[in-house]
């Protein structure tokens, strides 16, 4: 099935971004059952959507004041507008998802918008690469308390010594459960609004932003 697109310019802190994404998600949903058919895992009928999460965490991004480039690994990266503000924003990214259209459309993203040279990497968090990354972020992956130990697993294995991380979320009830996973794993979690003033106790539907280190030993 060929995938119809539409193309978007999404003005984020003050910044134009362009994006193509799926046209229909009816034609997610069937591309989708087709895949389960045939016993595929590479394609969900989510990752084509511009969730209201990934603009906000892009927005962050390129609000920062960033004192280096960072080799940046944009995680769960759907269509690629949060990977697109850091890009924007100086870093060095590379786009993955475990859907490896999502990461072709990402990339392609990422031309649209002048950078014509970006990697790709397709993946299960189940199973992470060896590759480390000074800043990983992602937007609206922690709906699933399933999904939480897997990304934490991934977080583990491609976070460097010293790097960052940032998950954008979008007050989903499973959120908070995976910030007191992660803290009960050893890391060290904040958590901020859109503003970048202290989140401590986000409401339902109420944008975060989980930021992440290592616990020094």
């Amino acid at each position: 099935m060929t995938l119809q697109l539409t193309k978007q310019t999404l003005s984020i802190a003050g910044h134009d971004i362009t994006i193509e994404l799926p046209a229909s998600q009816d034609q997610m949903l069937a591309e989708a059952v087709q895949c389960e058919r045939t016993g595929s895992s590479d394609w969900d009928p989510y990752w084509g959507s511009l969730w209201a999460t990934a603009p906000k965490t892009a927005a962050m991004i390129l609000r920062n004041a960033w004192p280096s480039r960072l080799k940046t690994l944009e995680l769960g990266c759907g269509i690629g507008v949060a990977g697109v503000a850091a890009l924007i924003a100086g870093h060095d990214v590379t786009f993955a998802d475990h859907a490896s259209a999502a990461v072709r459309l990402a990339v392609s993203n990422a031309a649209l918008n002048n950078f014509a040279e970006t990697i790709g990497m397709v993946f299960d968090w189940q199973h992470p690469p060896s590759d480390q990354f000074d800043f990983i972020i992602a937007s609206d992956v922690l709906y699933d308390a399933a999904g939480h130990e897997p990304l934490l697993k991934t977080l583990e294995s491609m976070l460097s010594d010293h790097g960052i991380v940032w998950i954008g979320d979008a007050g989903r009830v499973a959120a908070s459960g995976f910030s007191e996973l992660a803290v009960r794993k050893g890391w060290n979690v904040e958590s901020l609004d859109e503003f970048t003033q202290p989140c401590l106790n986000p409401r339902h539907m109420q944008f975060c932003l989980f930021v992440l280190h290592r616990s020094k030993p």
